[in-house]
């Protein structure tokens, strides 16, 4: 029985592939050879190389941008991704000798996405391997450092880690701190660190400290053995912290954009990363501020969030279409999500921007997400499925992603079509769940009070 399934797996992933290797003659032909591929990838390994180093919620599976980096890009093209997270399309347009750019305001998901697009010397390599042994004493002696203990956010998650763990992960901080100046070995030995800190989190029971980081550590360097076999000359890779409405990259410089931009309300990234960041001494705070789409923002009335977010989704596009050539696909993977149990079409309100930024829809994709798998995270549970949309640009905009006016006028039209529809059929994702009339009443009052203060919300903050 295992024999029949792993050779229909083999079918299935050469099937695949031989979709991706064929001489298609025009840009049509390619569109058309998107229909073919079944796009849930159920059969499929969607964690190879460098995608394991390091858990990332809700990113997507690397068969997305490989598909179309292979369809739509050749050698010399550069690949971008303004929400590049963990890296899952830097990673591919690596593995797949293309030049890639990586954008995110999460100082750790930069630092992720570095170095698992990078190769390291055998040389280098073996510094670190010393470095372990010098870890490997300095941990089993008795050194104390309690003030870390009081660097703690008042969170539950803090009880996790006993005094005894804080100061085996303060003594393995301190060594490869002494490797500062080898930045390739100093962000892989960080990148096993805060691995290391997501293990103490998930598993909620303890891990061995150290044997979990020299474990990380001999496994990356194993990959990246790996990777240097198969990719003989390294793409260009640029990876920059920095806003995806505003960035800071050439015009009309890429030939395919695939990214997969935060939902709505759907997860705190700075939460998610608040204790990753403290040990590897990372501004969280400032991220929280400029966090797009976190759902601590407008507590008191998440409609004003969804205007926020649709803002600030806007002048991304309004940028994606600034860095595309013409003629260059732009794909944005996205799930829907909901706010007050009302249902948040995210894939129509990209769809809509696409229409005022020379954007040409080409297909939307829907796809089932594999919630068993840990591309997914438990707190976004809830969202089981997504859409791919594919557009291509034609032209320019005159168009900034500073104007606010312009974006004004689109989220306001936007916001009002959705206070219509709430006001239709009030309550369009409760799934279930037993609403008083009055609450959903609410929504309604609550998203006309968004609606007035668009002006003031929609304002650029941190750019």
């Amino acid at each position: 029985m295992q024999e029949t399934l792993f050779e229909t797996e083999l079918t299935i992933t050469q099937e695949y592939e031989k979709i991706l290797k064929n001489n298609y003659p025009s840009q049509q032909d390619k569109y058309g050879a998107l229909d073919l591929i079944n796009w849930d990838f159920k059969e499929f390994q969607t964690q190879y190389l460098s995608h394991r180093f390091h858990s990332y919620p809700a990113r997507f599976i690397p068969q997305i941008p490989k598909t179309f980096i292979n369809l739509f890009t050749e050698k010399n093209d550069t690949v971008i991704d303004p929400f590049c997270g963990c890296g899952t399309t830097i990673v591919e347009s690596f593995l797949n000798r293309r030049a890639s750019i990586g954008n995110d305001f999460n100082p750790l998901a930069c630092l992720i996405t570095k170095v698992k697009a990078r190769l390291i010397s055998e040389e280098e390599m073996s510094l670190l391997s010393k470095k372990l042994l010098e870890l490997k004493r300095y941990t089993d002696s008795d050194h104390r450092k309690p003030e870390y203990y009081r660097k703690l956010p008042k969170r539950n998650v803090s009880n996790l880690f006993n005094r005894d763990m804080i100061n085996e992960l303060c003594l393995i901080k301190e060594g490869l701190d002494e490797l500062k100046e080898k930045e390739k070995i100093y962000d892989l030995g960080l990148v096993a660190l805060s691995s290391t800190i997501w293990s103490i989190i998930e598993s909620e029971n303890g891990v061995e400290i150290f044997a979990n980081f020299y474990r990380k550590i001999i496994n990356m360097m194993g990959t990246i053995r790996e990777m240097r076999a198969l990719v003989k000359k390294e793409p260009n890779v640029r990876v920059i912290h920095g806003d995806a409405r505003f960035l800071k990259i050439d015009s009309n410089s890429s030939t395919l954009i695939v990214t997969s931009p935060p939902y709505v309300n759907a997860l705190d990234y700075y939460r998610v990363h608040m204790y990753n960041m403290l040990w590897l001494g990372m501004n969280y705070e400032d991220f929280r501020k400029h966090e797009i789409g976190g759902h601590s923002h407008y507590i008191a009335n998440r409609f004003r969030l969804l205007s926020e977010y649709l803002a600030d989704m806007l002048r991304s596009m309004i940028e994606m279409n600034r860095v595309l050539v013409e003629g260059g696909v732009c794909v944005i993977a996205i799930g829907n999500s909901s706010l007050e149990y009302e249902l948040i079409e995210s894939y129509k309100r990209f769809l809509d921007f696409a229409s005022y930024l020379n954007f040409r829809p080409i297909k939307t994709i829907f796809r089932n997400i594999d919630t068993t798998k840990k591309y997914t995270s438990k707190d976004i549970g809830k969202i089981d499925d997504e859409y791919i949309i594919v557009l291509e640009k034609t032209n320019n905009i005159g168009i900034s992603s500073k104007d606010d006016a312009f974006v004004e006028e689109v989220v306001t039209k936007q916001m009002k079509e959705f206070e219509q529809r709430v006001k239709e059929n009030p309550g369009s994702s409760l799934r279930g769940k037993r609403v008083s009339e009055k609450r959903l009443k609410q929504n309604a009052d609550r998203i006309a009070e968004a609606i007035r203060l668009i002006p003031q919300d929609i304002k650029i903050k941190g750019g």
